[in-house]
């Protein structure tokens, strides 16, 4: 996907500025409960092994997970448009290829605020700015879960980032952090609408349905969650749209119940009935494990948007992948 939002961010740069918060020594206690909730985090609800888990190729779009590399990196992301390529790094403790000599605190800073060890920042196709949202004590429960997953050493060679020159400025010159340090979050309210939204941000729903040509669209915006305006783009697939995932009786989710919506994230099949495309397709082996509790705050959360009309472009793919997609 081509991310012109990140043009946005010389702007964000010069009324944010950088704020890097310093990181502990102690370690994040992986008790029976965190680690429960963690493992569920991981797998499920942010669904981090559909970047970090190993591929065959490294092609996180178009390949399976491979169950013997669980976060052992090595994937390379490709943005043909802009030129991109993004190597994707292994979550585990392996020491040499992983992130065995990472603090469990710095490992927690770059969860949630993209900061390296050494205060350079992440490149945000790690979605840091959702995982900011994430609580105190769920953020605490990934590092434990991640933290407790085999070391894998990581075979391929590291590659390194080709980000072109502003982004190179941006986030390996200058450095950019979309927002202040996460600290004090609380879990959020037991409603289902509250449960859906914070649920609905830390599995990135809201990056890529929000996803707009100047910039991420924020709660309040007259588009938010109203479909992308920019197409996920790989030459083995085409071109694929986030949909418009608000309650407009034509253009979005008005016309389903939310037994409906509920069904096409666990399914893969979109309301038309045809298959869902990639990305989606790669992320709903992980959504489909949510609880059906989960689940059902997310549709309340996605019913409870005002309506945005707003029709998002069909699909445009390759041909093969479209007639197995019918």
């Amino acid at each position: 996907m081509r991310r012109l939002w990140l043009l946005s961010v010389v702007a964000v740069l010069g009324c944010t500025g950088k704020y890097v918060r310093p990181t502990g020594a102690a370690p994040i206690e992986a008790t029976p409960a965190r680690l429960e909730r963690g493992g569920y985090l991981v797998n499920q609800v942010c669904s981090c092994g559909f970047c970090h888990s190993s591929r065959e190729q490294g092609d996180i779009l178009t390949e399976t997970e491979r169950a013997d590399a669980f976060l052992g990196g090595g994937n390379v992301y490709h943005d043909e448009a802009s030129g991109l390529a993004i190597w994707i790094p292994n979550l585990t403790h392996d020491a040499k290829t992983g992130l065995g000599l990472w603090s469990d605190d710095e490992v927690l800073r770059a969860l949630r605020d993209g900061v390296r060890p050494d205060g350079r920042f992440l490149f945000p196709l790690m979605p840091y700015d959702n995982f900011q949202h994430l609580s105190d004590e769920d953020a605490r429960a990934i590092v434990a879960y991640v933290r407790s997953a085999p070391p894998y050493h990581q075979k391929a060679p590291r590659q390194p980032l080709k980000l072109g020159l502003l982004y190179h400025l941006l986030f390996e010159t200058f450095g950019v952090q979309l927002h202040r340090p996460a600290r004090d979050v609380p879990p959020p309210a037991s409603d289902p609408v509250s449960r859906g939204r914070y649920l609905a941000q830390i599995a990135t729903c809201t990056y890529c349905h929000s996803a707009g040509k100047r910039g991420p669209r924020l709660p309040g915006d007259p588009l938010y969650m109203a479909g992308g305006e920019v197409p996920f783009e790989d030459p083995a697939i085409g071109k694929v749209w986030a949909r418009n995932l608000t309650p407009d009786l034509e253009t979005g989710l008005g016309r389903y119940s939310p037994a409906q919506v509920k069904a096409a994230i666990q399914s893969g099949v979109r309301l038309d009935g045809k298959k869902m495309a990639p990305p989606m397709s790669q992320l709903i082996p992980h959504y489909s494990g949510m609880t059906d509790g989960d689940l059902d705050a997310i549709v309340a959360f996605l019913k409870s948007l005002p309506p945005v009309h707003r029709a998002v472009p069909e699909r445009q793919l390759v041909p093969a992948l479209a007639a197995d997609l019918r």
